[in-house]
């Protein structure tokens, strides 16, 4: 007997061990699944914090010069002078002797990132090969781009005759075509320093003689009607194509003219501008002047005229000139090559500089094309790799109000869709929490009277009979999908709220009074019915009531808008009063939809709490001589308040991070702006619409992750700050 009381304790014992076993497992299972994806949300997120790094990784030589040496390039009268993009690839433009050369970058697939130990002990060059050769004499005078179109080259021709040409690549071979001419004054066509700028179809070419500027202004599809301007006392000025404009800068005043050589603005400088470099958008630009004050200039539309303003808000030190600046048309860096051939990175957005290194290359030239920045020097192309990138991301482009192109005045924006190249991308994720904490709070307000309602009446006045029916069913709403929530509320709750926003919100107004009304008659309406037809018929009564309040709100829409808008709303449809309560309702719309979703949550909670409150404490209430509302309202609300506070805030986190209802409901526009009449875009619809479409490799993507990071932390700490708060309320209702 004691041999098989032994087994069976030791079976027992081992089944015992190994269950306990099985279920730490998979508790350690569950927490490592949990601390992985904390791990995946961050370290996707810590890209941003990156310093955005650039190393040289190629050296580019023409392929005679390649062919006379491979390790030390031989004089040559060869000059690299531009670069361009084509179908086929990128090409660099070169003067030899007195031809146009044409080579094209034979480069790898991915640039290579060298440490500063091999830049120093870098000699190879890879060699640029030779695709077209375009014959002209010696007094011919090449004149590239310096902003708009770098497809185009001018050439001046010793009969002063500007020449302009666009190199195409067709498919099978290259074509430098003769696309437009206009004739030149010949006291000025030669032997001057020209200035290039093409958007469209319109050219502009500028000379500045000492302090007199000559300027021709034509479209290439009619050069005869180009025209001429002369300015005088110009120490600096800026051609904008795009908007037919010319910036001229004398000392400290700036002055902007039209092709009609009509002032269009003229402003007093702080101090006398030394360098100005226009943005690729032709839409903004960047001043240094003698301060060492760093500026960006954006155009904006002030009564019909597109002028510049200054944005002295974000303002950076320098110390030293300006070389060139290459911009990335795939997001908001640009590269900063200064004179003491040192360089920084450069948020164009906020006009932030950071970065800083220096790798000894002089870049009087510069471009950005993908992955590399590409330095064009006199006889030779530098190749530099780009990493860390979406470090360009700064605190302040997240979450501080930035001055964006077009825009009359610094808001917050998140739009990071584009349709053209050099497009600023807007990547200010406050819209998208003002829109998650809007339509929480907004949820709040519908779910706390609905659940707190249900929840005292199931639990302290309904009979228990009512009460082992409704609850399941409320808490049988809970495991209502979300979608399916999302889809009603689109689907039908849209259209009645486009139709009887006024009505709408008087009900969800009302809504309490009329519950708080009912249960202050609780008493006496309850004994009367079960006195005549049974206890069971209180749901009728209140479902009666609530009947009666929506009727009353609904059915005198037309009554609410005559009395807020007077007759004109009701008599013209197209008014403005009218309009007012025709769009932008899907804030209210989610409110509702997501208070519904939330409401079993808080229920359940809730009513547990005031249930569970000991019948010891009602009935001592009662001796005291208390009623039945003052019970409820100064015992068993304030013993179970810690439970309700937090059942409250749980309910909070989850319309927080509610991802379908937001989705399907709002018209997901970004908008930083609390005015419940207009649209929101939460973070975690924002994940779900973007996240699929983001580049793995960009700051958008790791900008994706780090809302979900922050989505994280603030659930995290709702979540904790009411089991918290739970607590300690609990402690000190217990010794109170």
């Amino acid at each position: 007997m004691n041999n098989q009381q032994r087994e069976f304790n030791q079976e027992r014992f081992r089944k015992d061990w190994i269950a306990r076993q099985v279920v730490t497992v998979f508790g350690w299972l569950v927490l490592a699944t949990f601390l992985l994806i904390i791990w995946h949300i961050f370290s996707n997120a810590f890209p941003l914090f990156k310093t955005p790094q650039a190393a040289l990784s190629e050296t580019y030589i023409s392929d005679t010069q390649a062919t006379s040496s491979r390790s030390a390039p031989q004089e040559t009268t060869l000059s690299f002078h531009s670069m361009l993009e084509l179908s086929n690839g990128y090409h660099t433009l070169a003067v030899d002797s007195c031809d146009l050369v044409v080579y094209a970058n034979a480069r790898q697939a991915t640039p290579t990132f060298l440490s500063a130990a091999r830049i120093a002990e870098a000699t190879a060059y890879r060699s640029l090969q030779e695709v077209k050769r375009v014959p002209f004499s010696c007094q011919h005078q090449f004149v590239f781009p310096s902003s708009g179109n770098f497809d185009y080259t001018g050439v001046i021709t010793p009969s002063g005759l500007f020449e302009l040409y666009k190199l195409r690549y067709t498919g099978s071979a290259y074509e430098f075509t003769l696309e437009s001419s206009i004739a030149l004054r010949k006291e000025h066509a030669f032997g001057k320093v020209f200035s290039l700028s093409i958007s469209n179809n319109y050219v502009m070419l500028g000379s500045l003689d000492k302090t007199q500027l000559h300027t021709y202004w034509f479209d290439k599809l009619h050069p005869e009607r180009f025209e001429y301007r002369a300015f005088d006392n110009v120490q600096h000025f800026q051609l904008i194509s795009r908007s037919r404009q010319l910036v001229t800068i004398n000392e400290n005043v700036w002055t902007l003219y039209d092709k009609d050589k009509q002032q269009l603005d003229l402003q007093i400088l702080r101090a006398p501008i030394q360098q100005l470099i226009m943005a690729p958008s032709q839409r903004a630009m960047f001043t240094l002047n003698s301060k060492g004050e760093f500026t960006k200039w954006l155009m904006q539309n002030q009564g019909g005229k597109f002028v510049f303003t200054e944005n002295v808000s974000d303002v950076a030190e320098l110390d030293k000139r300006i070389a060139s600046i290459a911009f990335d048309s795939n997001s908001n860096a640009a590269l900063v090559f200064f004179e003491d051939r040192s360089h920084a990175f450069l948020n164009r957005v906020t006009n932030q500089l950071f970065g800083e290194q220096n790798l000894g290359v002089n870049a009087d030239t510069s471009y950005w094309f993908n992955e590399s920045v590409y330095v064009v020097v006199s006889d030779r192309v530098y190749e530099l790799a780009i990493r860390d990138l979406q470090g360009i991301t700064t605190a302040k482009s997240l979450f501080a109000e930035v001055w964006y192109e077009g825009h009359a005045s610094p808001e917050f924006v998140w739009q990071t869709s584009s349709a053209t190249a050099h497009y600023e991308t807007k990547m200010s994720i406050v819209p998208l929490i003002i829109g998650s904490l809007k339509a929480s709070f907004l949820a709040l307000f519908v779910a706390i009277p609905l659940a707190l309602g249900a929840a005292v009446y199931t639990s302290f006045f309904a009979d228990p009979k009512i009460r082992h029916y409704i609850k399941p069913a409320i808490e049988m709403l809970e495991a209502v999908p979300s979608v399916v929530i999302g889809f009603i509320a689109a689907v039908w709750l849209v259209p009645i709220a486009e139709e009887f926003l006024l009505s709408v919100i008087l009900f969800l107004i009302l809504l309490p009074i009329a519950l708080v009304s009912s249960a202050m008659l609780h008493t006496k309406i309850s004994n009367l019915i079960k006195d005549r037809v049974g206890q069971q018929w209180e749901l009728a009564f209140i479902a009666s009531g609530v009947i009666l309040l929506g009727l009353f709100c609904f059915s005198l829409s037309d009554v609410w808008r005559l009395l807020l808008f007077g007759t004109e709303a009701l008599a013209e449809s197209g008014s403005n009063s009218a309009q007012v309560l025709n769009i932008s309702k899907t804030t209210i719309v989610v409110a509702i939809a997501l208070g519904v979703a939330i409401s079993p949550s808080i229920y359940s909670l809730a009513e547990d709490a005031l249930f569970e409150v000991p019948d010891s404490i009602k009935q001592a209430s009662y001796a005291l001589g208390a009623t039945k509302l003052q019970t409820l309202r100064n015992v068993i609300i304030a013993v179970a308040f810690p439970s309700i506070l937090s059942a409250i805030m749980l309910g909070f986190g989850r319309a927080f991070g509610e991802t379908m209802i937001v989705l399907m409901v709002t018209g997901n526009t970004a908008i930083s702006d609390w005015n419940i009449l207009e649209g929101l875009r939460s973070m975690t619809a924002n994940l779900a619409i973007e996240l699929s479409e983001a580049s793995s490799d960009s700051s958008h993507f790791n900008i994706l992750f780090l809302t979900a990071g922050i989505l994280f932390i603030f659930t995290f700490i709702v979540n904790t700050a009411a089991e918290i708060l739970r607590n300690r309320l609990r402690l000190l209702y217990n010794y109170a």
